[in-house]
């Protein structure tokens, strides 16, 4: 009985450090990022992805990677501890600029295409009917955005910022409800803990927590 106690702590440790180390899951609670990430999803993030660190500890002791432009990547705001979700758009070395929600690199204005249905008729119909969608090109990345119609919210105002070696501009994918470099400022690469990969599944708060049924194992884009 000693011996399978042992191995059944044996187990649990491995999992924990891989949780710590390797792949980790995050709750989602705000709809910064629709469409693509949506309230209630539950969000596989590949922690190794830019950096090893040791388990259960925050020491990063092999770099893996840097992040690209169009990831989803998990970080820490400056001031506290809170872990946000955003999607990288500005590398060190650019110049970002945003006028009307519109991205411009190095003076170069992203392309922006009617998004498929598809790829938000997963939301409710009031989201859908108050919000535009398109798709985000830039040449080395593509992805889904939301904007809201004839908006006045402070975040459509013209954006300069030039990124220096180390920092990142992250963006929401709901562009007039997210906080991101618009409010918290460039992203440091030491703040970046992992990318996110998938929607491991999705519990849906407007109706009694029940999973979603077209989010289990939901690639992200």
């Amino acid at each position: 009985m000693f011996h399978e106690y042992k191995v059944l702590a044996v187990i649990i440790i491995i999992i924990f450090a891989g949780r710590s180390s390797f792949l980790d899951w995050n709750h989602v609670s705000t709809g910064s990022m629709r469409p693509a990430i949506i309230e209630g999803d539950r969000v596989v993030i590949e922690k190794s992805a830019y950096d090893f660190a040791l388990p259960f500890t925050s020491w990063k002791i092999i770099k893996t990677g840097n992040p690209s432009r169009g990831e989803i990547v998990i970080f820490k705001k400056h001031d506290n501890s809170q872990l946000l979700i955003k999607r990288i758009v500005g590398l060190p070395g650019e110049t970002i600029e945003i006028v009307n929600n519109k991205v411009r690199v190095n003076k170069v204005q992203a392309n922006y295409k009617p998004l498929k249905k598809k790829l938000f008729n997963h939301l409710d119909l009031y989201t859908i009917t108050k919000n535009e969608f398109a798709l985000e090109v830039f040449e080395d990345s593509e992805h889904p955005i939301m904007l809201q119609k004839e908006s006045e919210h402070a975040s459509s105002s013209a954006i300069r910022a030039n990124i220096p070696e180390g920092y990142y501009f992250v963006l929401g994918d709901n562009r007039n409800s997210s906080i991101d470099s618009r409010n918290i400022g460039l992203i440091p690469r030491e703040q970046v803990f992992g990318r996110a990969k998938l929607v491991a599944f999705s519990l849906d708060y407007s109706n009694f927590y029940i999973p979603r049924e077209d989010r289990f194992f939901k690639a992200l884009n």
